[in-house]
């Protein structure tokens, strides 16, 4: 899988881009059930709303769960450099490690759909958009680790949300 740029095969190239946000959840679905173990569970999510009056933050809070909110945006320059950097390694169980060594056939999937994640993305959000990583701070239970990523494209706002409980 090294070296295949997943942006060019034409599942993602032509599909629609109203039909685009539905094909991620679905990857990331697919992706969640890869890494998943008895004791290693994942919550891979995309949701977007309108850019609110009061600006991304307050956007990103309605996209929160209850009892979360917004603790920091810190920008990152590139949002697919932090998502490949977080799919699929740092979801990655500990447990069997010859299952997630290089070359072994589940890591060759997870990492596959990872691309896939990113590549179906990148037709949503252009290389330069605005991007920031998400701390959240909860009165509640928000998840053991996770990667938050936020991404304003013109008025609308996404959240992808890479989360683990264990």
């Amino acid at each position: 899988m090294t070296g295949f740029d997943w942006a060019t095969l034409s599942a993602a190239r032509n599909a629609r881009l109203d039909a685009v946000p539905d094909m991620v959840r679905h990857a990331l679905r697919v992706l969640e059930d890869v890494v998943e173990e008895a004791d290693h569970a994942c919550t891979f999510t995309l949701d977007a709303a309108p850019l609110a009056a009061d600006g991304v933050t307050a956007t990103v809070n309605t996209l929160l769960p209850l009892r979360c909110e917004v603790a920091a945006l810190a920008p990152v320059a590139d949002w697919s450099t932090v998502v490949g950097a977080a799919l699929p390694g740092f979801f990655v169980p500990t447990r069997q490690p010859q299952a997630w060594a290089a070359q072994a056939a589940p890591r060759v999937l997870a990492d596959a759909l990872a691309a896939w994640v990113v590549a179906l993305l990148s037709r949503l959000w252009p290389a330069e958009a605005e991007a920031w990583e998400l701390t959240v701070q909860s009165r509640d239970w928000y998840e053991a680790a996770y990667v938050d990523v936020v991404v304003r494209v013109d008025a609308t706002v996404w959240l992808l949300h890479l989360g683990v409980s264990d």
